[in-house]
């Protein structure tokens, strides 16, 4: 009897560290359905997912809170006060605090719309230098737009105020993609010339000064085996959206811009 107790308690204390090194794990969600959504309470969507799924594998859970400015929940990740920075691109600026984790390969393409009262076309960066332009502050659009002079932007924090911008004419073109809200000018405004696309890798990504730090390596490999397997694919397809591509030349690409959506 006393052996049996000896082999239960020996079975326990191996069981144990599985529980005990368990972390809990901050994020912040966003509306950027269906790929990362907040809904009663829960975070939802392809991106949120696939990382709920990856940690637990690990062990760990992750708490999900509704997202504040942009500028902020970075600042947040660069501190440690959150661990998680979720469906993002890479800075220079970024991979100084972040550990990135890059889950798809999605080419971004920008489109510009105009202002009714604004008859011109633009079809080169050189012809948008010259023009009154709307964007959102704190947003990455793509390299060749981060190479702007900031400071001849108009920019504001949310879609709603851009779009009523263009619709008074007090901008003559605004910048946007399917990453920030196309559909809402598609069909209510016309779009100029000028397109601009770039394969954009997107990132789940661990603070450095995260208590998650220290799984980054195995993270890094799980996701990669999920890229490479097609599992990745599935929690895509779940919501209705293609398998996103992949590119595995490079594990990492840093965009040359300030901030990123």
């Amino acid at each position: 009897m006393k052996k049996k107790v000896q082999i239960l308690l020996l079975f326990l204390f191996y069981a144990l560290p599985i529980g005990v090194t368990a972390e809990t794990l901050i994020s912040y969600c966003r509306n950027y359905s269906p790929e990362l959504f907040f809904k009663n309470g829960r975070c939802s969507g392809a991106v949120p997912d696939l990382a709920t799924d990856i940690f637990a594998k690990l062990g760990h859970d992750i708490v999900w809170i509704q997202q504040p400015p942009l500028g902020r929940s970075v600042r947040e990740a660069k501190q440690g006060k959150v661990d998680l920075l979720i469906m993002h691109s890479m800075t220079p600026e970024r991979q100084i605090f972040l550990h990135p984790v890059e889950y798809a390969s999605p080419t971004r393409v920008l489109f510009f719309y105009k202002s009714p009262k604004f008859t011109s076309d633009i079809d080169s960066y050189e012809a948008l230098k010259k023009v009154t332009l709307g964007a959102i502050r704190n947003v990455f659009y793509s390299p060749s737009f981060s190479k702007l002079d900031s400071h001849r932007l108009v920019l504001v924090d949310k879609t709603e105020q851009l779009l009523a911008m263009l619709e008074l004419g007090r901008i003559d073109v605004a910048v946007t993609s399917a990453y920030h809200y196309i559909e809402l000018f598609d069909g209510r405004f016309n779009k100029v010339s000028l397109k601009d696309s770039f394969i954009n890798p997107m990132y789940i990504s661990i603070s450095k000064r995260s208590k998650a730090a220290k799984y980054y390596a195995k993270v890094s490999a799980i996701m990669l085996d999920y890229r490479k397997s097609g599992k990745v694919d599935k929690y895509f397809k779940k919501y209705g959206m293609p398998a996103p591509p992949q590119i595995f030349e490079k594990t990492l690409k840093a965009i040359d811009g300030k901030s990123q959506r």
